[in-house]
This record gives structure tokens, sequence and C-alpha cells, in this order.
């Protein structure tokens, strides 16, 4: 029996109740990789980011946000609008 990982309501809760139940952190940004010296992520710019591609789990968000990490790319398939820049403080 393969376990699935539990996928945060407030993750699934980022896209229309017709997207894909699983939801995917595509990546992670911290202001201390982002060499513009922004306080928050630009859209759809791409510094500051670190791939990561694990699901949108509590034990994920929590170890990212330790790690320094303050907003994630969400990641669902089935819409049209498949990724969500969100902070992890709104998720967790």
């Amino acid at each position: 029996m393969v376990t699935r990982p539990v996928i945060l309501a407030s993750a699934q809760s980022q896209f229309p109740a017709s997207a894909n139940r699983t939801v995917r952190v595509r990546a992670a940004w911290r202001a201390e990789d982002d060499e513009t010296g922004a306080t928050q992520p630009a859209p759809n710019g791409p510094h500051g980011w670190t791939g990561v591609s694990q699901p949108a789990t509590a034990q994920v968000l929590r170890g990212l946000q330790s790690r320094g990490f303050t907003w994630v790319n969400l990641e669902a398939g089935g819409t049209a609008r498949p990724f969500r820049d969100v902070p992890i403080s709104s998720l967790l």
C-alpha cells in the first residue's frame, strides 16, 4: 500500500476546487538569495528562488521556513493557472 502525503488544506485552497488535490511546492524563495535586495519575490521574477519539487505538506513547509525561506511557488494540475506564489506563514 502506498501512503499518500497529507497536503495542507491551506495549500489546496489556493486553487479552484476542480484542480488536482495534490499540490506541490515547486520552488521556495528567501531574501538572502535575491540579488536585487527585494523583501518579497517579484511577480514572475527569477531571483531568489530555489527548486524544491516536494508535496505541500506541513513538514515540508516547516523545513523550508526553518531554513529561512519565506515564500513558496505552489503547483497544481487540472487548472488554467497552475502556479501560485504564497507566503509560507499564510499556509501554516
